[in-house]
């Protein structure tokens, strides 16, 4: 009888361990779980960058199609395409232009800022997630250290 009062005890101990060995594989996985998300959010970020990079350089290109046809038309019509009416057309093309690209450029730069906060974000809860398994951890060893005493 003496060893069957011994052997619930033993049992107990022997779960709080596994259990602690379990929150502190939980508290891993948490965190690699979020390291991935945050290795998602800087990939966004980079491909979301890409493509206002593309709309800046797809804007110049426009642009300078756009220059090109005031030039063509003003040679072709007998003006003179650096004075004048077709001077003044080509500077509101190239304000236009130029404001196009600077907007990509921002939103390529605000992309990748964004990106890596949110990245920050998700590593900082891998990191709390993986502390709260150790804690977790570290409480069921103590839980059943005492319990051992006991015995």
């Amino acid at each position: 009888m003496e060893a069957m009062s011994v052997i619930g005890p033993v049992i107990s101990v022997g779960s709080k361990l596994a259990g602690a060995k379990s929150s502190y594989d939980v508290g891993k996985a948490e965190q690699r779980s979020y390291q991935l998300q945050a290795e998602q959010a800087e990939l966004r970020g980079r491909s979301e960058a890409i493509a206002y990079k593309q709309k800046g350089a797809d804007a110049l290109g426009r642009l300078n199609e756009t220059l090109a046809a005031i030039i063509a038309r003003a040679g072709a019509g007998g003006v003179d395409p650096t004075s004048g009416s077709a001077a003044t057309i080509q500077q509101f093309a190239m304000g236009e232009g130029i404001d196009e690209f600077n907007i990509a450029a921002d939103n390529a730069a605000l992309a990748i800022g964004e990106a890596s906060q949110q990245a920050y974000i998700y590593q900082t809860a891998g990191g709390t997630a993986l502390q709260r398994g150790k804690i977790n951890a570290f409480a069921k060893v103590g839980e059943a250290a005492y319990m051992a005493g006991q015995l």
